[in-house]
């Protein structure tokens, strides 16, 4: 997550006060229509979700996630740190916007998990720090995103009978809408083999 955003921003410093954005393969010289494109990304591949008819277990899950405000401040830090100096108001600004993008992309899965219904209930939560670490109960199962080292950040998953485990999802598909549907359906097969 954050290594990803920092590749982005590299070329800003090297290339000056540039601010153009690319999502899906289309430039947007705003961060208003950037933003406003994620966003819609975000709503389309919610909308395909059909959510089932029962959940798949009675436990709960909770999702957690680092807080866009936590994840901004440490993505700057690493950014800071690699170049040597302090980033311009510019570049400041372009990686903000990144950092949002980037935060709507992760909430996303979380709204998406919760109306595909696979949990009795699924709750969030954003925490104050990039390193996350949550422990499930005989009832809850927790999904987190951490990032102990600057430059990467990883999914978990965890339950009481199968403890703590990296969570991979099929990133192959091409569009907003592939990924969020790969990361239900892994979501539902660990729900499943409960």
């Amino acid at each position: 997550m954050i290594r990803k955003l920092v590749l982005l921003v590299a070329p800003l410093l090297l290339a000056g006060c540039a601010q153009t954005y690319v999502l899906d393969g289309k430039k947007y010289d705003s961060k208003e229509g950037f933003l406003y494109a994620a966003n819609k990304l975000n709503s389309d591949a919610l909308a395909q979700i059909t959510p089932l008819p029962l959940p798949l277990t009675a436990k709960k899950l909770v999702v957690a996630i680092p807080s866009e405000a936590v994840s901004y401040e440490s993505g700057v830090n690493v950014i800071t740190k690699t170049e040597g100096r302090p980033l311009n108001s510019a570049t400041l600004e372009v990686f903000r916007n990144l950092v949002t993008q980037n935060h709507m992309n992760t909430k996303v899965l979380y709204d998406a998990i919760e109306k595909k219904r696979i949990y009795s209930s699924v709750s969030y939560r954003e925490m104050n720090s990039v390193v996350v670490s949550l422990e499930p109960s005989a009832d809850t199962d927790v999904m987190y995103v951490t990032a102990p080292v600057p430059s990467s950040a990883q999914w978990f998953y965890a339950s009481q009978k199968y403890g703590k485990q990296a969570f991979a999802f099929d990133r192959s598909g091409v569009g907003m809408s592939a990924k969020v549907n790969a990361f239900v359906e892994a979501v539902q097969a660990l729900a499943v083999r409960e």
